[in-house]
């Protein structure tokens, strides 16, 4: 039964399949199809695959989800930022007095 398979490539790593592809006079499919039968084949044979690469997009996802972290935190700051400018303001139109000990002399209290 065949089955049709769907996967990301790196550029990098299609230009080297198309190269295998050129030099081997194929296409693009018998040429990944003969690549994932010699990796297999490497595989039966006890021998050591070749280390994974990091993949170029596999980074690019990386630096996403970093940047979406930053920019989920800077609007939580910013939503802080907006609350205390707010208190701020309020207090300041209301013209925030103060606690009373803190704003007379003591002996405004004692001449009540």
């Amino acid at each position: 039964m065949v089955m049709r398979c769907s996967f990301t490539l790196d550029s990098d790593l299609l230009d080297q399949i198309d190269q295998f592809a050129r030099d081997n006079a194929v296409d693009r499919n018998t040429a990944i199809l003969e690549l994932i039968e010699a990796g297999l084949t490497c595989q039966k044979d006890g021998r050591v695959p070749p280390v994974r690469q990091r993949r170029s997009f596999e980074e690019l996802n990386q630096i996403r989800q970093g940047v979406e972290d930053v920019r989920e935190i800077l609007t939580e700051l910013r939503s802080e930022v907006r609350l205390v400018h707010h208190t701020i303001e309020t207090d300041w139109i209301k013209g925030a007095n103060g606690v009373p000990f803190q704003t007379k002399h003591p002996w405004e209290f004692w001449r009540k």
